[in-house]
């Protein structure tokens, strides 16, 4: 019962709140009068919730096709017996030891337009001057940049884990019906690891699509509203503008979302199991 009792404070009575507030009109953040499901029929309205929709689900994509490759190469790499392996391995995994704020104050830094080492090499090929962060053309791939360096080692430890788990036998037996390295990677490797690497994408994507600290201390929503994902349009909203009704309304959404999300990948990895 106590268990039962602080599962439920800490997850289900801020899910009814949620609800809850996104039926009513609200005033700064008194609750007024009770709606029912207006605040769902303007979002449906409303142009930039579907904007930052889309760039939720371009941000979240975009991130995770990036990150997992990128994790799985470094797996493979160390799960090799290489030289020097064990300071490989603290290396690749320091952008995971960062927080997110510190990450994006690093890469502001890097990618400052007046004194940033990005500028500085660009100035020595001759490049004239050249703004990413607010530039509404490169603001979301920065972030995704961002984004995927400070998360592979996430999906790199977890991959390098199972690649462990895989028994020696099935190489070799591999290796003597003439299976190259790739194919050998193709039909024991990622058969033996898919669960891991489907729990990892459940995982990632989760992450991705509910990630505020980056995208605001990086660009704040910004330029001109491409990076405003539906988080950020939550925080934003609840925290600055005092619209908390709308902002619960849009993190219900999300919520949703993230079950949908979850339940797919679910579903595949079970279909998956079955062949």
């Amino acid at each position: 019962m106590p268990s039962l009792a602080i599962v439920f404070t800490i997850s289900f009575y801020p899910i009814y709140y949620a609800v809850d507030i996104s039926l009513h009109e609200t005033r700064f953040l008194q609750k007024q009068a009770f709606v029912g499901l207006e605040q769902y029929t303007r979002l449906i309205r409303d142009s930039e919730f579907l904007r930052a929709l889309l760039i939720s689900l371009k941000y979240a994509i975009g991130s995770l096709v990036l990150t997992l490759p990128i994790g799985m190469l470094f797996a493979l790499l160390l799960n090799r017996p290489i030289r020097f392996r064990a300071a490989f391995r603290t290396i690749l995994i320091i952008p995971w030891t960062l927080s997110q704020a510190v990450t994006a104050s690093l890469w502001m830094w890097i990618f400052n337009p007046s004194y940033g080492p990005v500028k500085y090499l660009l100035g020595q090929l001759g490049v004239s001057q050249v703004v990413f962060v607010s530039n509404p053309d490169w603001a979301l791939t920065i972030l995704v940049l961002v984004n995927t360096w400070m998360t592979y080692p996430f999906p790199m430890v977890l991959f390098l884990a199972a690649l462990q788990t895989v028994p020696l036998e099935l190489y070799e037996a591999a290796r003597i019906d003439g299976c190259s390295a790739s194919a050998s990677f193709r039909r024991v490797t990622l058969p033996y690891i898919r669960s891991t690497v489907m729990s990892t994408a459940i995982m990632l994507t989760l992450q991705f699509f509910n990630m505020v600290t980056l995208i605001y201390v990086m660009t704040g929503g910004g330029p001109l509203g491409t990076t405003e994902t539906l988080t950020m349009r939550v925080f934003l909203d609840g925290f600055f503008n005092f619209r908390v009704a709308a902002a619960a309304a849009v993190g219900m959404v999300v919520f949703l979302l993230n079950i949908v999300f979850s339940l797919s990948y679910i579903r595949v990895l079970r279909q998956a199991e079955l062949y």
